[in-house]
């Protein structure tokens, strides 16, 4: 065996050939991402309903009509959440469909 065929040097015919396989690495490469910013959206709404909803409803320690504040707060954001992300996906889903992504 010549060095050169060692540091790839060598004829055609001595290299193996490696399978295309990036199609299917980019594939789970976009699935992960596309997991990672599922769990960062999610953490984001915990957050954010915590900011919104329980320091505008628990104005002190167990007041029976804090349990209803919250719960109201927390359906409107739930709701609201749905509906902004909704709207996202089929402005990301159109866009892709149109070749802009």
């Amino acid at each position: 065996m010549a060095i050169s065929s060692i540091f790839g040097g060598g004829s055609t015919s001595d290299r193996k050939t490696i399978p295309n396989t990036t199609g299917g690495v980019s594939q789970k490469l976009k699935e992960q991402i596309s997991q990672e910013l599922a769990i960062a959206n999610a953490t984001e709404l915990v957050n954010k309903t915590t900011e919104n909803c329980f320091e505008k409803c628990l104005t002190s320690p167990y007041n029976s009509g804090n349990e209803n504040c919250v719960d109201q707060c927390l359906a409107k954001y739930m709701k609201s959440w749905n509906t902004v992300s909704k709207a996202y996906i089929a402005r990301i889903q159109q866009a892709s469909t149109s070749g802009e992504i």
